[in-house]
């Protein structure tokens, strides 16, 4: 009786060990299906596209949509670089002082709503910027250029200028030329974001050279995007983000930039002098989406703490971290609740 009754316990034992067992796997299954990412180079960047699979996404379906996304990405630079000679931007710039050049809808669009954001931001936001030239470069030809040289550099930037007719765009005097830099990105973005969405997926992060739009989750938990401090080492982080729905865009002046006899020279120009804004070490936007977060995130480096928290107060939908010259942290009012320990 008492064998029989060993018997039946042990029984019963590897029964409740082996569900044990596959109860853990079918969890661990349910919540570890890897992911697929790819990083490659476009528009002078590294990005990268992630999107964690689970039960109802095979891995053969997300590198799919990956692919249709860097398609897209591709697509988006042949239109809107001023880099590449050909592209309807540079063929626009070429055209300065001449004539008009008629460009695709897409691109008039993205043209006016750059003219908007330099109504809303007094001009620290302006996409005839470009018309600077090679005033201001970081290599090891870097000089402070010559007061004469800013002040005629500064003469072919205004984004008033501008003449939109239908699908023409025309740049009136000679030398002027637009620099989509400042929100071709964020648009890239956030166009990636819609591909991704349109292929039923919901949990995905796209990384376009450090500006990040984070959707849903990984693992059941939100994304997780640091704030680098701008005067620590790159893994330094001032603060971290728990994102689940929306876009983090941070500009800082330490990604490019020369100090000479003290003075900190970088490349986020102020458009209405003509010199490195001096008002900002970093600042970080959240968005809804991308292209907004990417062209908040420089006006308001420019523009500084005091306007630059009214400018983002005033968009309603957008929060932002400033670090202020002297290293002071302001926030906006909502800001704090994205921060996670």
């Amino acid at each position: 009786m008492k064998r029989k009754i060993l018997i039946s316990v042990f029984l019963l034992f590897i029964v409740f060990t082996l569900g044990m067992l596959l109860l853990r796997k079918n969890a661990y299954d349910f919540f570890n299906h890897g992911s697929v990412e790819v990083t490659r180079t476009l528009m002078g960047t590294s990005w990268t596209i992630k999107i964690p699979l689970d039960r109802d996404l095979k891995r053969e379906t997300a590198q799919a949509v990956v692919e249709s996304v860097f398609t897209e990405l591709g697509r988006i630079e042949d239109l809107m670089s001023e880099w590449q000679p050909g592209t309807p931007v540079s063929l626009i710039n070429s055209s300065a002082g001449s004539r008009p050049e008629e460009v695709p809808e897409e691109l008039v669009g993205i043209i006016e709503r750059g003219i908007a954001y330099g109504w809303l931001s007094s001009g620290a936001f302006d996409i005839t910027w470009r018309g600077m030239g090679r005033l201001w470069t970081f290599g090891d030809d870097f000089r402070v250029p010559e007061e004469n040289e800013i002040r005629e550099a500064v003469g072919r930037v205004d984004f008033r200028k501008i003449v939109i007719d239908g699908n023409t765009v025309f740049l009136p005097e000679a030398e002027m030329a637009i620099g989509l830099g400042g929100i071709a990105k964020g648009y890239a973005i956030d166009r990636a974001g819609s591909k991704i969405r349109q292929a039923g997926i919901s949990n995905f992060l796209v990384d376009g050279g450090g500006d990040i739009l984070a959707v849903g989750r990984i693992n059941g938990r939100p994304w997780l995007v640091g704030i680098r401090d701008p005067r620590g080492d790159r893994l330094d982080l001032l603060r971290t983000l728990a994102i689940s729905g929306g876009a983090v865009v941070t500009s800082g002046d330490y990604e490019r930039f020369k100090i000479v006899d003290g003075r900190r020279y970088h490349h986020i120009i102020d458009p209405r002098t003509g010199f490195p804004a001096d008002k900002c070490r970093s600042v970080t936007v959240f968005a809804p989406e991308a292209e907004k977060a990417d062209v908040l995130a420089t006006a308001v480096f420019v523009l500084g703490p005091e306007e630059g928290l009214k400018l983002v107060q005033q968009e309603g939908d957008a929060e932002t971290l400033i670090v202020d010259s002297s290293g002071e942290i302001f926030m906006s009012e909502g800001f704090n609740a994205l921060i996670t320990d």
